[in-house]
């Protein structure tokens, strides 16, 4: 479960900026809430601001850090640390990540600050009780153990390079069952879409024949958004093709070497009352819709965190309001849902909380990402029409058209 993300330097964020899961003291849709040590957490977050303003750079920021975790031990020696900073920054400013996040219902924070040179700064805590205890701290290419873990750390010195990432070294080369479930969190458990692996398709597909429980609450979900499909046929298979099933225009060596590979071939229908279709003969729409509902079905119920720029991207917004809603109502794990969107239909106080909208905006002094929720901003009662607020301007994030831009408009000569 995330609980806090911060990030500085990362491409439109330029200062530090904070997302927090935790909830505010507002009561309303209390029900819908993560109760944890004490504290309360949200299902869900959506991210609002206009085209250019930031939403995507603060997910990105999330799933860069994830990226690095995970490949870091693939760097060579000498190999640049790629990064993407702030264009009004020097290059020797630094960019710094750090989350707080439950995992095993055990609090963790990790932080990492870094530049093209390699790793300037790390750290590692987490809360075996009520006190933090420290798992390793380390500068530039010193580093050492807490008590607890100084012995199996032992395992990774002389290991360390300028451009890796010690939690990656220490996952690999050690035994500490702590830094195992830091490292599991950010493969298994932060979950970013679209992103990679590119292959929810196929993950579909296969849940949908093999798993009888999966595929009911599927045809559940297609039922509340209002379709007619009564059943759907799954079914994958692993075989060689044949010369006929490759495109002709494609160089012979590559037609050799996909001869010598086997390739997954999927049929999927979509059974009606009156007629089937192919997947492939359905709109764009129901076609995302089928690579990603499966997974996000299995996420829900993992416990997983679901990471989604532009949500409602070729999805009918009574779709996006009973996803958004599933993770909202879900009292089985604590899975968690955070997207972007323009979708104003969401903004509704009715259907969340206050805390869990989220705005970017970016600062015309130095085109830098400010970064607030609703629950921040002063005076916004509990009955206010959000939806109406925002349009107009009075929370900030959306592009306001000034004089300016009227007269383009009228110099068009647009009729109508």
């Amino acid at each position: 479960m995330l609980l806090q993300f911060k990030c500085k330097n990362h491409r439109s964020i330029k200062d530090e900026v904070t997302f927090s899961m935790r909830a505010s003291a507002d009561t309303t849709h209390a029900s819908s809430l993560i109760s944890f040590n004490e504290n309360l957490y949200l299902r869900c977050a959506e991210i609002y601001g206009a085209n250019g303003s930031g939403k995507t750079s603060v997910l990105d920021a999330l799933a860069k850090m994830a990226l690095m975790i995970l490949n870091s031990n693939n760097y060579q020696p000498g190999d640049p640390v790629i990064r993407a900073p702030h264009k009004l920054l020097e290059k020797s400013e630094p960019t710094e990540f750090s989350i707080i996040f439950e995992k095993n219902n055990k609090k963790y924070s990790y932080t990492f600050s870094y530049n093209e040179q390699g790793i300037i700064n790390e750290c590692l805590y987490y809360w075996p009780g009520q006190k933090r205890a420290k798992i390793f701290s380390r500068s530039y290419d010193k580093f050492d153990f807490g008590e607890s873990f100084s012995k199996q750390g032992e395992n990774c010195n002389g290991r360390l390079k300028p451009n890796k990432l010690l939690l990656s070294l220490a996952a690999k080369e050690t035994d500490i069952k702590e830094i195992a479930e830091v490292f599991l969190f950010f493969r298994n458990d932060l979950i970013v879409y679209p992103g990679e692996p590119n292959n929810w398709l196929e993950y579909s597909v296969e849940k949908l024949q093999n798993d009888k429980n999966m595929k009911q609450v599927f045809l559940d979900f297609m039922k509340r958004i209002g379709s007619d499909i009564v059943d759907v046929r799954a079914k994958i298979e692993k075989r060689q093709l044949t010369e006929k099933e490759i495109p002709p225009v494609l160089p012979q060596f590559v037609r050799s070497q996909i001869l010598r590979q086997p390739a997954n071939f999927i049929d999927l229908k979509l059974i009606y009352e009156k007629f089937t279709l192919d997947v492939n003969e359905e709109s764009e729409g129901i076609q995302r819709l089928f690579r990603f509902l499966c997974p996000l079905i299995d996420i829900l119920y993992s416990g997983k965190i679901f990471i989604c720029d532009e949500i409602e991207a070729h999805l009918h917004p009574t779709i996006v309001y009973e996803i958004v809603n599933t993770f909202i109502q879900n009292r089985h794990t604590n899975g968690q849902i955070i997207f972007t969107t323009h979708d104003t239909d969401l903004l509704d106080l009715d259907f969340i909380r206050r805390d869990q909208i989220w705005f970017t905006e970016l600062k015309p002094e130095d085109r830098s990402t400010d970064l607030y929720s609703l629950a921040e901003l002063k005076s916004v009662r509990k009955d206010e029409n959000i939806k109406k607020g925002y349009i107009s301007g009075k929370y900030g994030a959306i592009p306001i058209l000034n004089t300016e831009s009227k007269i383009f408009l009228k110099g068009l000569h647009i009729n109508g």
